[in-house]
Formats: C-alpha cells, structure tokens, sequence
C-alpha cells in the first residue's frame, strides 16, 4: 500500500511539474481593444467616459444587474476618483482614473475582487474624424497569474465581447440620448415545445445582424406566398465559437402542423425543457446584454446548459407595427439540465 501511495504521489508531482513547464512556456499577457465611431463630437463623447457617473447608463456590466450597489468618489471625473460595484452577477471591485489627457486619453486601474481577483490596466483613446465625429477605443492590458497563463488568449474573446456592448451603448447613448435595453430575469421555467419552420445559416459573427435580417425577409415572404400564420420570429443558436467567432444559427417561424417546405428551408422542433428564461425589452441590437445576465445568472448559481438543446431567442414584437425599438420585447430562453 505504501509503494502504490509512493507511486501516485510522483505521478502527481511529474504531472504538475510538467504542467508548469508548460505554463512557463506560454505568454501570460493579453491586450485586449474594441473601437466604434460614433457620429457626435468628441467633448459629448469624452464626458460619457471619464465621469463614473454617467457608467451606469452604458456599463456592459451594470446593465445585466441594475440593483447592483454602486459607489463613486469624487466628482467622478477627476484623476484619483474611483468607481466600486458590487452584486451578485456583476461581483465586486473597483476602478479609478490614474490619468486623463482631456478629449485624447484615459488611463484607468481596474482591481477585481469577486469572482476572481485580479488587476489591469484600462485605457481609452479618443480620435477626432471630423468636429462631429468620434472614434473611440476600449483596451485593457494585464498578465495573467502563473497558473492561469492558459487563459491568456481567451481574454480577447471573453473581454473584448463586453467592450463591443458597451461601446454599442456609448454610440446610442450619445447619438439618441438613451440606450433601448432593459434586462429582466424572469428564472428557470418549463419551456413549452415548438414546431418551425427555418433557414440554417453559418457566418461569422460579425455578420450575424445582416444574414439573419436577409434570412427573415426570405422566410417571411415565403410565409406569405404560402399563407402560413404566425405571431412572432425566433432564431436558434447551434453553435457559438467565441474563439474563432463563427456561428450557425436558425431564424424560424413557429407552425402548427408538419409540412412539406423547399429548400432553403426545413421544418424542425424544440423540445420541451426546464429553461433559464430572460426578458429583454429594447432594440435588437442589444439584445447580447441579456445573454451575458443569463450566462451570469448560471455561472452565479452553478446551474449547468443543457448542450443538447439549443438556446434561443424570440422576438414578440414586430418593428413594423412598433416603430419605437424602447418598446420591442424579447424573451431568451437558454436550456438546462
């Protein structure tokens, strides 16, 4: 018995030795930027950034957790001023302006403390296209602890996928006066089957918005020379490579009975399943903030996706009858086990 435990524990210590020889050979540091432009000028832009104030309009974050506690020192909008949050999806930590080089630059610290500790450096550049237009950039630099060196290059995707909501808010925020996006997580529910009929489309996802508003002009034209009803569009998500930033994806129309379709076109079902179900009230556009509260609320409660049914979304409100997108209601519905 004593050799056999002799023997485990040297396997052991091997395997972490070679681990950390691994680790030692990876980069652990990661720069992640996003940019957008948007059509105001730089001082309206500038301001929405550098005073902490104004983050719970267009935070990424604060917006999957409204009731999250928020305090800010200062005037916030001043070099040393710092913004602390707290909440059960969002976690807790603190931010702080190091410097501000007004219209051009803003250096900040960032300090994570739940879920996961961790510090970075937070930088934003601000480039005048003309007097009324403004390209802005969102970066964060770092280095990942030792033993998390692995997870250097999924920082890109991971982070830069909150930079892309945030800035999208910043853009609507400063051109319409209001972000259309209102997040309320309704829980686990029974989710009731659905009988389709759909388009299946592989993209990039960065052209996701465009293929899916092709895909459900050819699908509801096609309803209508066939005089088949319904009362909302859904799209169902198969598969989501954050990394290579690929997806395929359905856009369907609900139907009641089994029926023979041409292609492009098939008929399919969703099964019934216990489903995390999320309210999302605003422009489509944003409708990625209610993924990221839901995709929260899972890694929060520790309850598992069911990978054998695909999420999806439904959009109760048609754009045509509905021209004010503060209005149009969705539901996301991600499957679990």
């Amino acid at each position: 018995m004593k050799k056999f435990l002799i023997t485990i524990l040297a396997v052991i210590v091997i395997a972490v030795g070679a681990f950390c020889i691994w680790l030692a050979t990876l980069d652990g540091s990661y720069d992640v930027k996003r940019s957008i432009t948007v059509n105001k000028a730089n001082g309206e832009v500038f301001g929405l950034v550098k005073d902490f104030n104004q983050w719970t309009s267009w935070s990424p974050w604060l917006c999957m957790e409204p009731d999250a506690k928020v305090d800010v020192t200062g005037n916030g909008a001043s070099v040393g001023d710092s913004y602390a949050w707290e909440g059960e999806l969002v976690g807790s930590g603190i931010m702080k302006h190091e410097n501000i080089n007004e219209g051009k630059t803003i250096d900040q610290s960032i300090h994570f403390l739940k879920p996961y500790e961790s510090k970075s450096n937070v930088y934003w550049e601000f480039n005048n296209v003309n007097d009324s237009v403004t390209e802005v950039t969102w970066g964060m630099k770092g280095e990942m602890p030792f033993m998390m060196r692995f997870m250097a290059k999924m920082m890109d995707p991971m982070i830069g996928m909150d930079f892309e909501r945030g800035l999208k808010m910043i853009k609507d925020l400063a051109e319409k006066g209001y972000v259309a996006s209102k997040i309320e997580i309704i829980g686990i529910v029974d989710a009731p089957s659905v009988s389709y009929i759909g388009e299946k489309t592989s993209c990039t996802m960065d052209e996701v918005s465009n293929t899916m508003k092709a895909s459900i002009t050819k699908l509801t034209t096609y309803a209508a020379e066939k005089s088949l009803s319904y009362d909302k569009i859904f799209s169902i998500y198969h598969t989501f490579d954050f990394v290579e930033k690929n997806c395929e994806y359905t856009t369907a129309l609900p139907i009641q009975d089994s029926l023979a379709v041409e292609a492009p076109f098939y008929t399919g079902k969703i099964p019934v399943s216990k489903a995390l179900k999320i309210k999302f009230t605003g422009d489509y556009e944003h409708i990625s903030n209610a993924w990221a509260a839901g995709m929260s609320y899972l890694q929060t409660h520790k309850v598992k996706e069911n990978d054998k049914i695909a999420p999806y979304e439904v959009y109760l409100t048609s754009p045509e009858l509905e021209p004010d997108e503060r209005k149009w209601i969705s539901e996301v519905y991600i499957p679990i086990k």
